[in-house]
């Protein structure tokens, strides 16, 4: 997979067609290079056919972000446990219905995990530390969302509280959002949605929302072609969910006043 000051561009024109579409502009930067690619393989005269070239349009794109600010320690600090449980279960019991983003048996299960004095979290920056970093992100999204429903919190206090958890979830993504794509990031961004929708930061949300739609149809989310749907009957369902939250707050926040 390339990349340009455009849009990515796929090893495979049949998948650009069937995700973006025809009319997208990947597809027309896949239809230049593809007419410059049959002119510059026709031999030159000048040259002999040994040395007919081609046009190289793709370049190497690293599949691990690089991290473009330093950890804040102080941001993984998890609330007491019993206020963190009230947190979560609001969340379950009051967005989790309108917004099903979330698979709860699976977060519940990396939930439990924070509490276990086994769990590391020092890594060395693989593949699971970004994934780490996502839930521990969106963990805090739903602390800050869960809280402002928690009866524990005194009503002048939710507003506060929850702009700090808010904060944490900010800082505890070190990683440039631009360079991340994963359905683990998709969940992080449609619930952060959530949370900004409604506070002051409305155009915010307009555009966290927004990236989360691009991301979402950039891993084929928001299609039923069986080629990029998993085959595991979890994932199909989780990935119907995404794609329909996806529509509700995009619908939503358009006829919100900004």
């Amino acid at each position: 997979m390339g990349t340009d000051a455009l849009a990515t561009v796929t090893s495979n024109p049949v998948d650009d067609g069937l995700v973006y579409g025809g009319s997208s502009t990947i597809a027309f930067v896949r239809s230049f290079t593809h007419g410059a690619s049959e002119l510059i393989q026709q031999p030159d005269s000048r040259t002999s056919k040994g040395n007919a070239g081609h046009l190289k349009t793709d370049r190497p794109v690293s599949a691990q972000p690089l991290p473009i600010m330093e950890r804040d320690p102080a941001s993984y600090l998890l609330p007491p446990r019993r206020s963190a449980n009230d947190y979560v279960q609001c969340f379950w019991e009051y967005i989790h219905p309108l917004f099903p983003v979330l698979h709860k048996t699976s977060f519940m299960e990396k939930y439990s995990h924070l509490w276990s004095a086994e769990e590391g979290r020092d890594r060395d920056g693989d593949v699971s530390d970004v994934n780490e970093n996502i839930f521990a992100s969106t963990l805090n999204l739903v602390f800050a969302i869960g809280c402002q429903f928690s009866a524990s919190v005194p009503a002048q206090n939710k507003v506060a509280l929850a702009e700090d958890f808010y904060q944490r979830s900010r800082k505890i993504f070190v990683y440039d959002i631009f360079d991340s794509t994963s359905v683990s990031l998709v969940q992080m961004l449609l619930v952060s949605g959530v949370y900004l929708q409604s506070t002051r930061y409305a155009s915010r949300c307009w555009n966290v929302i927004g990236l989360a739609i691009r991301t979402a149809q950039s891993l084929g989310l928001h299609l039923d072609v069986a080629k990029y749907r998993p085959e595991n009957q979890l994932n199909k369902e989780m990935a119907r969910r995404i794609w329909h939250t996806c529509l509700v707050l995009d619908k939503s926040v358009a006829l919100s006043p900004m």
